[in-house]
């Protein structure tokens, strides 16, 4: 009735293995749902084994089923037996599968189970889950339809909705739901039959709130696989008391947790942690992900549905999401001090790895009527959703927490942190409408509290993002900029409007776009903040490509996409891989593949993030239906598919790999240099052989500055004179 899906190659092996393997025991073994019944059934066919036996074990102890087999008619032939579902237990021991196998000389076992039997001579098959789609999701139709998780997805829906369909508009939502479920081929053919009830999207957004969407059953399944009771039943058939307790306290997290931040949830010792998760994994009840710095654990989704069911019906459920939503309030809380700093990285990271759990705390306590809290957590959270692209619903979550904190009188500084936060996160995606309002809701607040400081300074965010402002007014507002900037600590909307307002003098007054940018890199070099530092570097390399200098822009690309790399920006990281593309299509026209993937990888993060900054520059009508020109349509759409499917960090290293101008200069790393954007550009000119006065006008500076910058970076490299600086970019070339 229900034909294998996406096993062609484990049918194959394992019937292969079954016609020639002498021993006299076969495992499969996986987690529950995985289809081991099924591929066992379709191997005896396909192998057409002689005088199979059927046990089906599920739901009975060891001792019963071993019983049952046992009960058996005297063989006279080679004869197979199939054991379904068999586990081991308390009641039974390997040595028994052993005795009972040498009693039965002429009989051959093929078992299915999460473990293996650990008899003398087994061999072990094991099954995995279905092939699902990875992030972000990018993949077109007819590639998804390659993803056995896919297709039995669709399959299964058909029997639902006949006319059901794999279309542009549903494919990435399938796609994360099929991911989401882990590849378990029961959860998807569970999760396709709630389609008589919820539309697509709301299974995907249950999905991601952690809600429960595998309830009913499977006719056609045994007793033990037709419902997420029955599967729930036999996860806890081998554990213990405490071993239940903790595997349904884990269920509540969304996603993959790491080993300290489950024994804190636990209350257990990082020892005692470790032992209990080493127990669940070897039970195939926890998905193991060692790919990144650190190794992560995650529920099963069939078996975490399971958890959440047993801890509803003991009235423990609210107790257990309290619990883990207030275990990520503190690290959210923890992290907001280190966003900005050396450990920039690191922290977001941290934020990246649990941005379900910390989406599905934020539920949980607004659910809870903590609003206050959930609102601090939201602003805490805002310089992670920009940089990471997590726009949509940062502006959610910071619209909910301004109206909290407007409705308290005695919160309207916090109230004009969340506006001018809501501000940021429309500008990034080009809503210049929302953005007014807010920062003009934050200048507001600033002034009610008696912040004139920073009412200017929203302000100033104001006129960037209104473009109609007068040029006296946008003066003034980046006279107070640069004044603030030379403060200790500077704030970091002070950075921000830096940069706004130079994004939009750069047409009208190149002069005074770069006195903003050294005050922005002035705030940014004493936060030790590598994004904004990144950013500076764009905005120059915007300058530069102004004044036609591509060389001197190639390299203070490479060096901002550098540092956007290193801490995983995915918002402003489009502009600076449309840039660094524009510029390699003007050089080497050759690079088009190259170029093309860039692109195609750049609309990609786009559409993901909705980020939408005005791009520095755009690849010419003309120049792009050359770009067209070099490939047949079937190899451009190839190439254009490569370069959606990057991730943000590849379509980054893309962008880096692209050969530069002989001189140019990349460094090796971000930490690695030593001075600051303007004077490493100042440097970079100096090694080319122009004079202080040839560098002031093609800087737009003057030249007493640029003698004084000379001073800086010959003091800053510990060298006597011009020359031994352009000694040091060469060396800085070479590496």
């Amino acid at each position: 009735m229900n034909p294998l899906v996406g096993r062609d190659i484990d049918l194959l092996n394992l019937s292969l293995q079954l016609r020639q393997h002498k021993g006299r025991l076969c495992t499969l073994v996986g987690p529950d749902g995985v289809g081991k019944s099924c591929l066992a059934e379709a191997a005896v066919a396909d192998a057409a084994l002689p005088v199979v036996h059927h046990v089906d074990a599920h739901g009975m102890a060891a001792s019963q089923a071993l019983a049952a087999a046992m009960d058996l008619p005297p063989l006279s032939a080679e004869s197979w037996l199939v054991l379904d579902g068999f586990e081991l237990s308390a009641d039974i021991a390997p040595d028994m599968v052993d005795a009972f196998l040498d009693e039965q000389p002429l009989l051959r076992i093929l078992a299915t189970g999460r473990r293996p039997l650990q008899v003398r001579g087994e061999q072990v098959f094991p099954v995995q889950p279905l092939s699902a789609p990875t992030p972000p999701y990018h993949q077109q139709v007819s590639e998804l339809h390659e993803y056995p998780a896919v297709a039995l997805f669709v399959d299964r829906a058909r029997r639902i909705i006949p006319s059901f369909a794999l279309t542009a508009y549903n494919a990435r939502p399938v796609a994360e739901i099929c991911a989401r479920l882990d590849g378990i081929p029961l959860a998807i053919e569970l999760a396709a039959n709630r389609l008589q009830l919820f539309d697509l999207n709301v299974l995907l957004t249950r999905l991601r709130d952690g809600r429960p969407v595998l309830g009913g059953s499977h006719p056609a399944r045994s007793p033990g696989h037709r419902s997420v009771g029955a599967i729930s039943e036999r996860s806890h058939h081998l554990l213990d008391e405490r071993q239940r307790g903790l595997l349904d306290r884990l269920s509540v997290a969304v996603g993959s947790l790491s080993l300290p931040t489950i024994a804190e949830l636990w209350g257990l010792s990082a020892d005692g942690a470790q032992q209990a998760v080493d127990t669940l994994v070897d039970h195939e009840l926890l998905h193991v992900d060692a790919t990144g710095s650190e190794t992560r654990y995650s529920v099963y989704h069939l078996v975490r549905e399971g958890g959440l069911e047993r801890l509803a019906a003991a009235g423990a459920l609210t107790h257990a999401r309290d619990r883990h939503a207030e275990l990520f309030l503190a690290q959210v809380l923890s992290a907001e001090p280190h966003l900005a700093g050396p450990r920039q990285h690191e922290w977001l990271g941290r934020l990246e790895r649990d941005h379900g759990n910390v989406q599905a705390a934020l539920t949980q306590l607004a659910a809870q009527g903590r609003q206050y809290d959930t609102a601090l957590a939201a602003l805490s959270l805002r310089r992670y959703w920009l940089t990471r692209g997590h726009l949509a619903s940062g502006e959610r979550w910071l619209s909910d927490a301004a109206a909290v904190f407007l409705a308290d009188p005695g919160q309207r500084q916090l109230t004009a942190r969340a506006e001018a936060a809501r501000g940021a996160l429309a500008m990034a995606t080009g809503d210049g409408h929302l953005a007014t309002d807010c920062f003009q809701r934050a200048a507001i607040a600033y002034a009610e509290c008696g912040k004139r400081h920073h009412e200017l300074t929203a302000l100033a965010q104001l006129a960037a993002a209104r473009p109609g402002t007068a040029s006296g007014d946008s003066r003034v507002l980046a006279d107070h900029v640069l004044k603030a900037a030379q403060t200790s600590p500077a704030p970091e909307e002070v950075g921000e409007a830096a940069l706004a307002l130079a994004a939009q003098a750069r047409q009208a007054d190149v002069k005074l776009a770069a006195d903003l940018l050294d005050a922005a890199e002035a705030v940014y070099a004493r936060a030790q903040d590598v994004r904004g530092q990144g950013l500076v570097l764009i905005q120059r390399a915007d300058l530069s490509i102004a004044r036609g200098d591509q060389e001197l822009a190639e390299s203070l690309l490479h060096e901002g996409l550098l540092r956007l790399q290193a801490v995983g920006e995915c918002t402003m990281l489009p502009r600076a891989l449309e840039a660094r593309a524009y510029l390699l299509w003007q050089r080497l026209p050759e690079q088009g593949p190259r170029v093309a993937r860039i692109l195609a990888a750049s609309a990609a993060i786009r559409e993901a993030t909705g980020a939408n900054p005005p791009p520095a520059t755009a690849v010419p009508a003309a120049a792009a239906r050359e770009l067209h020109k070099l490939f047949s349509a079937p190899e451009y759409e190839a190439v254009r598919h490569e370069g959606r499917t990057l991730t943000p960090w590849a379509a980054a290293q893309e962008a880096l790999a692209a050969p530069l101008s002989t001189r140019s200069s990349p460094s090796a790393a971000p930490r690695s240099a030593r001075l600051s954007a303007r004077q490493y550009e100042v440097a970079l000119l100096v090694s080319n052989g122009l004079t202080n006065r040839q560098i002031a006008s093609r800087l737009d500076l003057s030249e007493w500055t640029v003698v004084n910058h000379v001073r800086h970076i010959m003091r800053r490299l510990d060298v006597p004179s011009r020359i031994h600086i352009a000694q040091w970019v060469a060396q800085r070339q070479a590496r």
